[in-house]
């Protein structure tokens, strides 16, 4: 029953170190407590002992560099997320600032120059210009909604 209980008890990695590395440390008091091994069973059991404390210290060593690596790549990969978030926002940003020199431009060409104008557009959009004009007014008309009351 106690067996069940404790398979069910969660613990978080850091608390699960802990434990360990206390395990190991209780470990170590007992060993130390131990009189000195003058026979060869006896020394042959201290070292075993010696070398399961020093493979739990091992083990929990590397979970610990574990851990630490797994903290610092979850770090550098949300820097990157940010980082790559601002870009994109950047790129938005400078697209948009494009689109609106682009229709200056053309507002201005096409008071000054119509045919011109009308040519040049038709050639970069590959769409008649009063097709071209009708979309700039429905552009115009969905950002006015957006931005009223």
């Amino acid at each position: 029953m106690s067996e069940i209980n404790r398979t069910k008890e969660q613990f978080s990695p850091e608390e699960r170190r802990a434990r360990l590395r206390a395990f190991a440390d209780r470990m170590l008091a007992c060993a130390e407590k131990l009189p000195d091994p003058e026979t060869l069973p006896e020394i042959e059991r201290a070292v075993r002992v010696g070398n399961r404390i020093e493979r739990l210290y091992a083990r929990a060593d590397a979970s610990e560099a574990a851990a630490a690596k797994s903290k610092l790549e979850v770090h550098q990969h949300t820097a990157a997320l940010q980082s790559a978030k601002a870009d994109i926002v950047r790129q938005a940003e400078h697209t948009a600032l494009c689109q609106r020199r682009e229709r200056m431009r053309d507002d201005e060409m096409l008071r000054n120059e119509p045919k011109l104008a009308r040519r040049l557009i038709e050639q970069r959009t590959g769409r008649p210009l009063e097709d071209y004009l009708a979309m700039r007014q429905a552009e115009a008309e969905v950002s006015a909604t957006e931005d009223g009351p």
